[in-house]
């Protein structure tokens, strides 16, 4: 049973027809499911400062899901959520938990014990919505101290159990006699009603979390939280679903990063990267001064070969790089040159005697093809010629 949006229900149907999954895409998710066992801390979890942050996307399921995986927009088991949960909760140096969610739901199966990982957690939990919380992930964000929106168009809701089943008049199915309901024949009304009361009980444990959760009445979720739509985040918060806005306090990018501890961003400046991690400092400094020596020297080559060194100086004093506009000015300027010398070298030869021309080049007729070479060495262009 599924507390799944209907489209990434279908699409997890088509992927289970023969063919669908390649031998490729099946090794891809032994090696995904591998490294959810093999990791000592859930990937989906990463602690930035005293903020310990929980990545949630993609379907839910109790164990990895290959259709999930593939054709659910991505996986994230149950495990994996309380896991991190108690990751979090044992270590001294965190102070609050921040789930982000992103996510069309999932299965029944494992949901409640996710929830009773939240439930019972003694630290602050926050849950930051992004682009989808859909059933199961919104049962899941409902437990959360909190719930913000990262935008206002994030969606929040579909608020039900559902379960697919099919007419096959080639399959007949019979149950016990004491046991009528087992099989209930969903072609008939009194089918539809046995499987519909099975999934009221269930909708019954999940909206009751729910209002658990956002500390509200039951009557309040099924009348007022979307009665199974979905709600853009404006609507969620005047419906009482989510808290409001992403505040700007919140605004973290969390990634799952297997459990590696950094520092949030607005922390980190120049002293702190030098103070913490000097090797880091060190490369990057030299990483620039090197892109710095080779903008200064590709100025200076360009300015001496144009005759346009007032152009160099000036780039190079205002931090200019290689621009489409300068390189123009470079090879305007080298034309120039070279009609300069050209007409220098007409008047030295006028007057004289027929006897002294010659044949040879002359070397001011390649200065502004020498130009052109030089900025496309600095551009990285090779050149080419064509041949007839």
């Amino acid at each position: 049973m599924w507390l799944l949006l209907k489209e990434k229900l279908e699409a997890m149907r088509y992927g289970a027809q023969p063919g669908a999954i390649s031998a490729e895409a099946r090794a891809e998710f032994a090696a995904f499911s591998g490294g959810i066992e093999a990791a000592e801390t859930p990937r989906i979890y990463n602690e930035a400062g005293d903020r310990a942050q929980i990545v949630v996307e993609g379907v839910l399921t109790d164990k990895p899901d290959i259709l999930a995986y593939l054709f659910g927009g991505g996986n994230t088991t149950y495990g994996e959520i309380s896991a991190a949960i108690d990751a979090a909760e044992r270590d001294p140096a965190i102070r609050e938990i921040y789930m982000y969610i992103d996510s069309p739901g999932g299965t029944v199966a494992g949901l409640f014990d996710a929830i009773a990982s939240m439930q019972t957690a003694k630290k602050p939990i926050t849950a930051i919505g992004r682009n989808t919380v859909a059933s199961a992930a919104y049962g899941l964000a409902s437990q959360a101290d909190k719930i913000y929106s990262s935008n206002s168009a994030t969606r929040f809701g579909s608020v039900g159990v559902v379960v697919d089943m099919y007419i096959d008049e080639n399959f007949v199915s019979i149950a016990s006699t004491n046991a009528p309901k087992k099989r209930p024949d969903v072609s008939t009304e009194q089918g539809r009603a046995d499987v519909r009361a099975e999934l009221d009980d269930l909708a019954e444990l999940f909206v009751e979390a729910i209002a658990t959760g956002r500390n509200t009445t039951l009557e309040k979720v099924n009348a007022d939280f979307g009665m199974g739509a979905m709600l853009i985040a404006k609507k969620a918060q005047q419906q009482g679903m989510i808290d409001g806005l992403q505040p700007a306090a919140t605004a973290a990018t969390a990634t799952a990063t297997g459990g590696n501890k950094q520092e949030e961003a607005s922390k980190m400046d120049l002293e702190t990267l030098k103070a913490q991690h000097p090797g880091v400092y060190a490369a990057a400094v030299a990483e620039g001064e090197a892109k710095e020596r080779d903008r200064v020297s590709a100025h200076l080559e360009l300015g001496k070969a144009s005759g346009a060194m007032d152009v160099a100086t000036a780039a190079i004093s205002d931090g200019s790089g290689l621009t489409a506009g300068l390189q123009a000015k470079y090879m305007a300027a080298g034309m120039s040159k070279n009609d300069r010398n050209a007409d220098l070298q007409d008047d030295a030869e006028t007057g004289a005697s027929t006897k002294t021309q010659t044949t040879e080049p002359n070397p001011a007729d390649n200065q502004g093809a020498e130009v052109a070479r030089l900025i496309e060495e600095q551009m990285g262009i090779e050149s080419s010629s064509v041949e007839a």
